[in-house]
């Protein structure tokens, strides 16, 4: 069933759980003026992919009425008529705005022209906003009533928003023997937690690094206390570049966060990230559908958004990651950045055992005197190549004026 945000998340932050442009669904159908719009627009939408079928592709849907019935609570104030009009127009829009993204604008008489001629681009921005809102979704298995080819829409749609490539995904985020999504945003959070193993990551290098930063068996057996997992005494960017913790990207996945310890060397690996000024909705929506009732998750997308909270406490922060091609930036500047962040309320919920280990493994680094005292003598004496080269040549010349000095001493018969 879709559930509708809380109350209590909801509060203040209307623009970001209610659609400005397009409804999908029964919950915000008609509910202002803006919203009644686009209603005409939908049925050209409509007549253009189903042509002269649209009679025979609702009464498919209506067949299922109970189920959209159950998906949104009742639906009540609506004959089953009017909501598989509803479902079968929504549909169709959203297969068309789908396709305008995957062709990019391309000739004159596509969706992309016709959308943009109709609404505008200003328009067109809202509405994918619009398409990530929880409240603002239709369900999934009605889209392959209606497309042929739904599960490449998809891919291309799923492509395009989170890796910004409509040829990234090649299949879905989810194996044919597993339960489909409910809706798109469930759909979209399934890709930013779908862990792709990399050809570096498959190394036999990698796998040997794997194997060795493995916890040890004692470790393994120790149960986390409450106040463990909840306490979080963590470093920002620079805190930990500082203690000699270099960052690398690790792959798409948001979830895929791993410490690597090589002595007095180590590495936290961090999943590429593109954020625009669209993100605090949508991943607001996300946690939304995490902490929604009845929703049983890891709570993934929540869990990463706090952890990058904590490692994203200023601009020389975002700054760091923009350099190690960790996040990927739309906006103007890193302090945008850096609102984003902290305008995405996760409202203390996490899944605090998930980077357990990570946040155990870098507080043990930043606590060993050994490996801090190693990296602030780097930071502080060898930040330039130019500090390095001088000391190898001091070197070579305090060896020269050695020898010099040791065979004067002791001359050569």
């Amino acid at each position: 069933m879709l559930n509708k945000v809380l109350v209590q998340v909801r509060r203040d932050k209307t623009h970001i759980y209610e659609p400005a442009v397009v409804s999908f669904g029964p919950y915000h159908h008609r509910r202002d003026p803006q919203l009644v719009l686009v209603e005409p627009f939908k049925d050209e939408l409509r007549d253009i992919v189903c042509g002269g079928d649209a009679d025979h592709k609702k009464s498919k849907i209506h067949e299922r009425i109970d189920d959209i019935r159950h998906f949104y609570g009742g639906a009540d104030g609506y004959t089953d008529e009017e909501l598989a009009e509803m479902m079968l127009r929504d549909a169709c829009f959203l297969i068309c705005f789908i396709c305008a993204l995957a062709e990019g604008g391309v000739g004159e008489g596509t969706y992309y022209a016709r959308i943009h001629e109709r609404l505008g681009m200003s328009a067109m921005f809202f509405v994918l906003s619009d398409i990530c809102m929880l409240e603002n979704q239709i369900p999934l298995w009605i889209i392959s009533l209606i497309h042929p080819q739904y599960k490449s829409l998809l891919c291309q749609y799923l492509s395009s928003t989170f890796y910004g490539d409509n040829n990234c995904m090649t299949q879905l985020p989810w194996a044919e023997e597993e339960e489909e999504p409910l809706h798109l945003l469930e759909a979209l959070r399934r890709s930013s937690l779908r862990l792709v193993e990399t050809q570096q990551n498959s190394s036999l290098f990698w796998r040997l690094i794997k194997k060795y930063n493995q916890p040890r068996e004692s470790s393994k057996n120790l149960t986390p206390s409450v106040l463990q997992l909840l306490d979080s005494p963590f470093r920002s960017v620079t805190d930990l570049k500082a203690k000699g913790i270099h960052l690398r990207k690790s792959s798409r996945c948001l979830t895929d966060i791993r410490f690597f310890s090589f002595g007095l060397f180590a590495q936290l690996h961090l999943p590429v990230f593109l954020i625009s000024d669209a993100d605090i909705g949508a991943y607001s929506n996300l946690i939304a559908l995490e902490m929604s009732p009845g929703t049983r998750t890891d709570l993934g997308v929540t869990s990463y958004i706090n952890f990058m909270k904590t490692l994203i406490i200023n601009v020389n922060d975002v700054k760091v990651l923009r350099e190690k091609g960790i996040l990927f930036s739309m906006l103007a500047s890193d302090e945008e950045v850096l609102d984003i962040f902290k305008s995405i309320h996760t409202y203390g919920y996490s899944n605090f055992g998930l980077f357990y280990e990570v946040k155990m493994r870098i507080n043990e680094h930043c606590n060993n005197k050994a490996k801090t005292w190693m990296a602030d003598l780097i930071n502080t004496n060898f930040k330039s190549p130019w500090t390095v080269i001088a000391l190898l040549a001091a070197t070579f010349l305090l060896c020269l004026t050695f020898l010099q000095t040791y065979y004067t001493i002791n001359p050569r018969n």
